[in-house]
């Protein structure tokens, strides 16, 4: 027996399971289908070291849901989602045993990053403070349908530093750290 579908999403990431949602609410029959064992994606938590210990796949990934109203407009909390706030987001452990981790207090991850450098942990409190100035524009951008090219470049270019904002953008992680940053 063949079924039909009004939508197909391919992928049970969290983006994939939020479009079907938004797509259920509004009547449509929907299949979600993923070649992973779990659905979630960057919102997979599993155990992979040792028994009994589970851990966030994507640890950094789900900080951004805070700036969503996707969990409200859809109830998740009736479902039991509840976003998680630990005092450490992530870490980031080295090979020698080192150790910089990401707090929730600015002040604890300069510290974290300032046992490698201090000059690198005040770098962290300057680009932290931007993030906050710019947290409102940060979600809007986020939860809005992508510009058009001709209206992203209007934006870009009458930005004061527009130029060197895309040039950010374009940057791989490991260019912008290498450039910002001073330790290994």
């Amino acid at each position: 027996m063949s079924e039909t579908f009004d939508a197909i999403v391919v992928g049970a990431g969290h983006n994939g399971l939020t479009c079907a949602c938004y797509l259920s609410k509004a009547g449509m029959k929907v299949l979600v289908l993923d070649q992973y064992h779990t659905v979630g994606g960057m919102a997979t938590t599993e155990e992979v070291t040792l028994p009994g210990f589970r851990s966030d796949l994507h640890a950094f990934g789900y900080q951004f849901a805070s700036l969503s109203p996707a969990p409200r407009e859809l109830g998740l909390a009736d479902f039991g989602f509840e976003l998680i706030r630990p005092e450490i987001n992530y870490s980031h452990v080295f090979p020698d045993g080192g150790i910089i981790s990401m707090h929730r207090s600015v002040e604890d991850t300069i510290r974290s990053i300032g046992r490698y450098s201090k000059k690198d942990g005040e770098t962290w409190r300057r680009w932290a403070q931007r993030f906050v100035e710019q947290k409102e524009n940060i979600a809007a951008f986020l939860n809005s349908p992508p510009a058009s090219l001709t209206d992203s470049t209007k934006l870009i270019t009458g930005m004061p530093d527009g130029m060197e904002e895309l040039r950010l953008e374009q940057q791989t992680m490991r260019s912008w750290v290498n450039e910002h940053f001073e330790a290994e």
